[in-house]
């Protein structure tokens, strides 16, 4: 790379959480919920939340619903054996959080969505012996038609699921009761499709009773 494309790299980059497009996401989609966990890293997360080469400021995690309010999950080659999570992908250091979204969305999908809510901002704050890394998910809710998702990103995703608001508290214990070198990981996991299960549920409580 040369000196003029680095400083040009090194203009773009942007912070792990800009404010100013928090209040602008929150301005079109809604007050997003905060929060910050302060995780244990184990060798799994470390080796991919640790890394100096890290390509990703943060990350966008999506509950697509389709029609019947069904969130579609998904699984990966690689998972253990029956566990399915919401679908994610990485916010590039000189992207803005809704050109992420819109990418990853068409990449693990293909389905046309809109944005039903901006749900919420969850800060991590891994700690490994003495080192630290954080990372964030920006997490959003979205509307899509009766078409199956197709991932078109090289067969990276291996199926799809999709369940109701209310079975995502299942979906969170699968996650928390995994063992071995993913335990960590399904907890870190666990925390977004609890907080997803949260608004949405609440949301349609509120609904309800009025």
């Amino acid at each position: 790379m040369s000196q003029s494309a680095s400083s040009y790299a090194a203009e773009v980059r942007r912070p792990m959480i800009a404010e100013e497009e928090v209040d602008a996401l929150a301005h079109c989609y809604g007050t997003p919920v905060r929060r910050t966990h302060v995780m244990v890293a184990d060798e799994y997360i470390r080796y991919y939340r640790f890394r100096p080469d890290n390509d990703r400021r943060a990350e966008v995690v999506f509950a697509i619903q389709n029609p019947a309010d069904q969130i579609w999950l998904h699984t990966k080659s690689n998972y253990p054996s029956n566990i399915y999570r919401l679908m994610s992908g990485g916010i590039q250091w000189d992207e803005t959080v809704l050109d992420a979204l819109w990418r990853e969305v068409d990449e693990e999908t293909g389905l046309p969505c809109v944005i039903e809510r901006f749900l919420g901002v969850l800060t991590y704050h891994f700690h490994h012996r003495h080192e630290t890394a954080s990372f964030a998910s920006y997490v959003f809710s979205l509307r899509a038609n009766f078409s199956q998702p197709v991932c078109q990103r090289d067969n990276e995703i291996s199926a799809y699921r999709a369940v109701l608001p209310s079975q995502l508290l299942d979906v969170s214990v699968e996650l928390r009761n995994l063992i071995g070198n993913r335990h960590g990981w399904g907890q870190w996991r666990a925390l977004a499709v609890e907080l997803v299960h949260e608004q949405l549920t609440k949301s349609s409580l509120t609904v309800g009773d009025a």
